[in-house]
């Protein structure tokens, strides 16, 4: 009884090759898989929460906090640092999308737990911004927020040449900008 059913639908894309029915049911069966995934975090002791500057983290931990609210389910947040050395270089991530599978564990050590208020307090943000109840959701001094779905539109813009090109090429174009978070299918739908 999800009220952001029909946008995960729309934002999940299924093959229709066999027909709109096939691809239904596979959404459905999709949906239903999440739907245990949820029953099995809230089933949970410990829960790890591998946390970014995305959007999409950031809502994951506000919605697990709300999800596990008056639970004794303990909430673990191994947070990415914005830089890290390796081999005398800096490097930097956007999100945990861009660490290589193998280097997880060597962030373990920054690894913490929400205290109560913590959670409760990500909790109540979550509730506050699920009220609001806005098309998207941004992070703006590390905090979310909600924005209309009109917000990146100017950025997305700058990156359309005068010249026929590929939707590829403009998704490259605004995802290279380090200050867009959002995703290459929500920059092809805008």
């Amino acid at each position: 009884d999800c009220p952001r059913k029909e946008y995960i639908r729309a934002s999940v894309s299924f093959d229709g090759r066999n027909g709109r029915e096939a691809a239904e049911a596979a959404f459905e069966t999709f949906w239903a898989n999440c739907m245990n995934d949820l029953q099995k975090l809230q089933s949970s002791s410990r829960v790890r929460v591998w946390l970014d500057s995305t959007p999409d983290a950031q809502c994951g931990l506000l919605f697990l906090a709300d999800l596990l609210r008056g639970g004794e389910t303990e909430i673990r947040v191994a947070e990415l640092p914005r830089e890290v050395t390796r081999g005398g270089r800096v490097v930097k991530y956007r999100g945990w999308g861009d660490v290589e599978a193998q280097l997880f564990g060597t962030f373990s050590d920054s690894e913490r737990v929400l205290t109560e208020k913590e959670k409760a307090e990500a909790a109540e943000r979550w509730r506050r911004l699920r009220e609001e109840n806005a098309p998207l959701r941004v992070v703006e001094n590390g905090r979310v927020i909600s924005v209309d779905i009109d917000y990146y539109d100017d950025c997305i813009r700058r990156e359309i040449p005068d010249e026929p090109c590929k939707t590829a090429r403009i998704i490259g174009n605004v995802l290279n900008g380090q200050k867009f978070l959002a995703g290459g299918v929500f920059i092809a739908k805008r």
